[in-house]
């Protein structure tokens, strides 16, 4: 049976398995497309369309590599004896997700304005392909996004929960 905690620990771990769920899933699309005939989610769209869809995928990945940037502040500024924790234990794995998320929508947002550049055609071609992929992309960083957001927001409400302790007592010994 499958271990579905296993795989999320993986996933959290690790984040280039995004780049790995990205060729299996495009990389799938394309070969059933030319198995079956059957063309990219762009396939048809006219080319004003795809430059309204690029102008609005590079727009919410600049978008949501803001609220990354705001959730590291968060992170940053949180304080709190489970948030120190969380660090200590998985600060390395946590400026991982970070990275990759600021990165992967910034090579979103990048890759929307290269398409608004070289689409110039009535049909994309094999444009279509690199859309699907920086929109697959986009959304599987995202949804990284709001797991990490969200695993962030808990522990800083048990910190935030957890009455204040004084510090432990001193005490000197005469000498």
């Amino acid at each position: 049976m499958v271990n579905l905690r296993r795989i999320k620990d993986f996933w959290s771990e690790k984040p280039a398995v995004d780049w790995l769920l990205l060729a299996i899933l495009v990389g799938g699309h394309i070969a059933v497309s030319i198995w079956t005939s059957q063309s990219s989610i762009m396939h048809g769209v006219t080319a004003d369309r795809r430059k309204d869809i690029y102008t609005t995928a590079a727009s919410i990945s600049a978008l949501v590599g803001g609220f990354g940037t705001a959730a590291i502040a968060q992170y940053a500024s949180s304080n709190g004896r489970d948030m120190r924790a969380l660090r200590r234990l998985f600060g390395r794995s946590l400026r991982k997700n970070w990275s990759s998320i600021l990165t992967g929508m910034l090579l979103v947002s990048a890759g929307c304005l290269a398409l608004l550049v070289f689409d110039d055609a009535r049909s994309a071609g094999h444009l279509e392909w690199v859309a699907e992929a920086l929109l697959a992309f986009g959304a599987a960083r995202s949804i990284r996004l709001v797991w990490l957001f969200n695993m962030l927001i808990n522990v800083s409400d048990r910190d935030a929960v957890e009455p204040e302790r004084s510090p432990a007592l001193q005490f000197r010994t005469r000498e």
